[in-house]
């Protein structure tokens, strides 16, 4: 129970102030703990992050292997798109360690310069999506998947800042309307 208290409490200072705005005082805090009952569980503000991404990286393998594995299964792919880009708007908005683990990998790729593994993989998953989904017919081939799956990631990406500063309820809220415009201009058709 106290190790659920702290990391319910580190994730939620973590996904508000990143690493580096973070530290042990608020999360410490934020439980209502002595620092020796927290220290207990966790030795540092590194592990109770490094728990966190490491949750954050173990759901997120696991949403894009769902996703991959249903393209490969043979299933229609624009719906496991959808359910893809959903299902990570909606833990970007209400799963708070997954928020958490998100921010804390953006951000120390951020500071490295480099882009985030999570999201070139997010891309790949995303374009053999969009390939299986335009040789099944459900979307034309006028625009490379590649850069159809970098307009969706950036759709995800940019939700829960959009959301932030308008009155849609929720990342997979606006996620679900841009894709109920998107998809019909994709596919020449009345939606999927």
């Amino acid at each position: 129970m106290t190790y659920d208290l702290v990391i319910g409490a580190a994730a939620a200072e973590f996904a508000l102030h990143g690493f580096a705005g973070t530290n042990l005082a608020d999360i410490t805090a934020r439980t209502g703990l002595t620092k020796g009952a927290l220290y207990g569980h966790f030795s540092s503000k590194a592990d109770l992050a490094g728990e966190l991404t490491r949750s954050f990286e173990a759901v997120w393998a696991d949403a894009l292997a769902t996703a991959a594995g249903a393209a490969e299964e043979g299933g229609a792919a624009l719906p496991a798109l959808r359910r893809l880009l959903l299902d990570l708007a909606r833990r970007v908005n209400g799963d708070l360690p997954f928020a958490a683990g998100l921010r804390l990998v953006m951000d120390a790729a951020r500071a490295e310069g480099t882009v985030p593994v999570h999201l070139g993989r997010l891309c790949e998953v995303v374009a053999l999506l969009v390939r299986k989904s335009q040789d099944e017919g459900s979307v034309r081939t006028a625009h490379p998947a590649d850069v159809l799956a970098r307009l969706a990631v950036a759709l995800l990406v940019g939700a829960p800042a959009v959301v932030t500063a308008s009155d849609v309820a929720g990342p997979a809220e606006l996620v679900s309307e841009v894709w109920d415009v998107l998809v019909p201009a994709l596919s020449g058709s009345s939606g999927a």
